[in-house]
């Protein structure tokens, strides 16, 4: 019978291992944002993350991309620690805010960051995927809050990531923008990418993650496939 050697397994595409995150830890009434969080997700994932605001959401995330340290517990990305897979582009995130420039038109800004990236994708192309044709001359400063999380996307596609975490990728966007945004993430996971996504809408977690994992006080409540979830309400 033939057996995988383990050690040529490709490793986790995010590997997160007993993190705990607490701010003011040395007050005498410290934050604890996020509590003993394990969870592994393999590489071509397309994974949501759900919970309220103030779930721990965007804390894990600053963890993934290097932004902040544990308390206690290790993170790696591609089996690497994270400030490596910064480094080498491998992976690539669209935050709520920040990040950009309102005097410099979309295009400007995309031919900006380009350069600092070891192999980027074609401006052209990324910008075609993010969907940014029809606003490629405008100030960035005109855009509208789903056009700019828009620009925020062809910016991290812009370096080819192996990764991409969205955080509440779909704010300011409207119906149609939406449904044309998640459809383009359906074609990022088909190209092998791995996407984790946060949101508080049960719906759209649902609808668009092959995998939710559930944030709730900075505890995980829940990560079980979304039709297994599904179930579970069902039933409950």
């Amino acid at each position: 019978m033939r057996t995988t050697d383990p050690s040529t397994a490709p490793p986790p595409a995010i590997d997160v291992s007993g993190v705990s995150k607490a701010f003011a830890k040395r007050s005498s009434h410290p934050v604890h944002a996020l509590s003993d969080i394990s969870f592994s997700t393999a590489q071509g994932e397309l994974v949501g993350l759900l919970g309220t605001n103030g779930a721990g959401k965007t804390t894990l995330f600053d963890l993934i991309l290097g932004l902040t340290t544990p308390t206690s517990g290790n993170i790696s990305v591609l089996g690497h620690a994270p400030h490596a897979a910064i480094r080498a582009a491998q992976i690539g995130a669209v935050l709520q805010t920040g990040g950009l420039l309102p005097e410099l038109t979309v295009l400007a800004t995309l031919k900006m960051v380009s350069p600092t990236f070891p192999h980027p994708l074609p401006i052209g192309e990324a910008a075609k995927q993010a969907g940014l044709d029809r606003f490629l001359h405008r100030p960035v400063g005109e855009c509208s809050g789903g056009e700019q999380q828009s620009v925020r996307f062809a910016l991290a596609l812009v370096g080819n990531p192996h990764i991409l975490l969205l955080d509440e990728p779909t704010a300011g966007m409207d119906a149609h923008t939406r449904r044309e945004f998640w459809s383009t993430m359906h074609r990022q996971a088909d190209q092998g990418r791995t996407i984790v996504f946060a949101t508080h809408f049960l719906e759209e977690a649902d609808n668009f993650a092959e995998r939710i994992i559930l944030l709730h006080e900075g505890k995980l409540r829940a990560d079980a496939k979304a039709t297994e979830l599904r179930e579970q309400s069902a039933s409950a």
